[in-house]
């Protein structure tokens, strides 16, 4: 929902029900809005998903190491047994690739208990109320730049008292926890094919599929970019060089 007037999102015609709300429906709500729209669509709560995710991948034979990793260089040549590499490292890319354009968005939420929240609702405030499996998710701040992972009083209050005036009934939702995270935000998000050589004495060649940079839309753009990082892989010649665009 939005404070001033808007055409319809490009999107309309994608998602599932989208019909415009009535001006009864944007006048049944405490804050005055003068433009919103209904759908239905997915809600993903990522914790469980990651979970999934990686049961389904070790199921498969994959392998998950945890370890420092420094530069890429470095990276590629005590390891020049691999020939492909998918880097989805987010802020990871920063000492990895030397990449500048990587950028902090600090989101802060809440999650209460009100099984009586059966719907969505988004304000163009980045104010958020979205039914989750257990909980409800409240939201949100959206601080670029800023890479504090310490939970704040003042955004606790801000957020609580915008998803309060959305839904008055969140009064008596309990809170069970809070939750601060960084979005690993880039313009534009990354997703290229790179080729290195180990070192200068190394005639081969490693594959390194770059992705990463989705900032908060990780979960809504990994597909699309996943199969874009394989088909970059696929589709063309693996001997061929392209310079990095960094």
């Amino acid at each position: 929902m939005f404070d001033d007037e808007r055409i319809d999102p490009s999107y309309k015609d994608y998602v599932y029900q989208f019909r415009s709300l009535s001006q009864k429906e944007l006048e049944s709500f405490p804050r005055k809005f003068k433009y919103g729209y209904f759908s239905t669509t997915i809600a993903v709560d990522t914790r469980t998903y990651m979970q999934y995710l990686t049961s389904k991948l070790c199921l498969n034979g994959v392998k998950f190491l945890k370890k420092k990793l420094h530069t890429q260089q470095k990276f590629v040549s005590e390891h020049a047994e691999y020939e492909i590499i998918f880097n989805c490292l987010g802020f990871g890319s920063i000492e990895f690739c030397h990449d500048t354009k990587m950028v902090p968005i600090r989101g802060q939420m809440i999650r209460v208990k009100a099984p009586w929240i059966k719907h969505f609702y988004y304000t163009d405030d980045n104010c958020y109320i979205i039914p989750n499996i257990n909980t409800i998710c409240l939201g949100g701040t959206r601080q670029k730049g800023n890479s504090s992972l310490e939970l704040c009083d003042k955004d606790k209050q801000d957020i609580l008292n915008r998803c309060k005036e959305l839904c008055p009934s969140l009064e008596s939702a309990s809170i069970e926890w809070e939750w601060v995270g960084l979005r690993p935000h880039r313009e534009p998000i990354r997703v290229e094919k790179e080729t290195i050589q180990p070192s200068a004495n190394d005639e081969k060649n490693i594959i390194i599929i770059h992705n990463y940079g989705h900032g908060g839309n990780g979960i809504s753009l990994s597909r699309g970019t996943c199969m874009h990082a394989v088909d970059l892989l696929l589709n063309s010649n693996s001997t061929y060089y392209i310079k990095s665009k960094l």
